[in-house]
């Protein structure tokens, strides 16, 4: 993936319909304070006017690397930007998400300092296109951790890290025979709890220089199809990732889990084409339980399982309730 004058870093941007935040994601890398990078944009069909917006940032700035291809979905627009990347490091940011102007040099020294293979930030949501409270807040310090105390502090969800592509520097050979499962929802799930168990350690920076946007359409938030859930499969697969590589984080996978046949539960369609994933959530939400009641779970799991308790009948009536 690196080859000789390559730049240090590669920054990876799927395109895909966000003609209005565009520019503004744009400006946001094109404002960093660490210069030696690629900006490898790929434009995954969009029918807006992204191409002219990314044709125009090519021909001001030769960093700007333009693919495009037919619409294809996140994963394979990321995994096009990863074939063509020759940095020695990697770093994704979405289309619509900004990031303050010492991303990369922040990230980058804190991966150089500690050896660590991934170095991780915070990060802020908003929504609209007002300024952002808080946004590039100096770093109060980094923590070093190791791959399996990371991975289990994105499984259990506490955000230090998470397993978000987006807010993260990668050593490029964390990604040389890795790429996102194409054509599926969830990638992020299904892909970086592997790269942070591969890292030689991970660096997490306490500052929110990562900005994104909450989105309207999103996964979670659209309507809900059998595509959706596979989240079941993806939650069931990191749970047989981690087998046997320490209580600590099969538990924080079995928890991981459990949110993942609550989220089911809560938004399938009682109808018989969800019959089958329904029950399945059910048998898995069982099954982990009891991890979903450990001290480090986040509270509304620990109140969900204690609302399972009741019974299945009792708990969907619950879930409906609060949907």
């Amino acid at each position: 993936m690196t080859e000789r004058n390559a730049p240090e870093i590669s920054v990876v941007v799927p395109v895909h319909d966000v003609e209005r935040h565009l520019p503004r994601c744009l400006e946001s890398l094109f404002a960093q304070t660490f210069p030696d990078f690629e900006l490898v944009a790929v434009d995954d069909g969009s029918t807006d006017g992204c191409a002219r917006i990314l044709e125009e940032a090519a021909a001001r700035d030769a960093r700007v690397v333009v693919l495009r291809q037919e619409n294809k979905g996140l994963s394979e627009a990321r995994n096009a930007g990863l074939d063509a990347a020759r940095g020695r490091w990697i770093a994704f940011v979405d289309g619509d998400d900004m990031v303050a102007p010492d991303f990369l040099e922040t990230l980058l020294r804190a991966a150089r300092e500690t050896g660590a293979g991934v170095a991780c930030c915070g990060k802020l949501s908003f929504s609209g296109d007002r300024e952002i409270p808080g946004a590039g807040t100096p770093a109060r310090g980094t923590e070093l951790l190791a791959p399996a105390r990371a991975l289990a502090n994105a499984l259990w969800q506490n955000d230090r890290p998470d397993y978000s592509a987006w807010n993260k520097l990668y050593a490029a050979e964390l990604w040389k025979d890795r790429r996102f499962p194409p054509g599926k929802f969830f990638e992020d799930m299904a892909t970086v709890p592997q790269v942070l168990l591969e890292a030689k350690a991970v660096a997490f920076v306490d500052a929110p220089l990562c900005l994104y946007r909450r989105r309207s359409g999103s996964i979670l938030a659209s309507a809900f199809d059998l595509r959706k859930a596979e989240l079941l499969d993806v939650a069931e697969s990191v749970r047989g990732l981690v087998r046997g590589k320490g209580a600590e984080l099969e538990r924080a996978a079995a928890c991981n889990l459990f949110s993942a046949a609550c989220s089911v539960l809560m938004r399938a369609p009682e109808t018989e084409e969800f019959a089958g994933f329904r029950d399945r959530a059910w048998k898995d939400l069982l099954a982990s339980r009891r991890a979903a009641l450990s001290p480090r779970s986040r509270f509304r799991n620990k109140a969900a399982a204690l609302l399972s308790l009741g019974g299945r009948a009792f708990f969907e009536a619950a879930l409906r309730r609060f949907a």
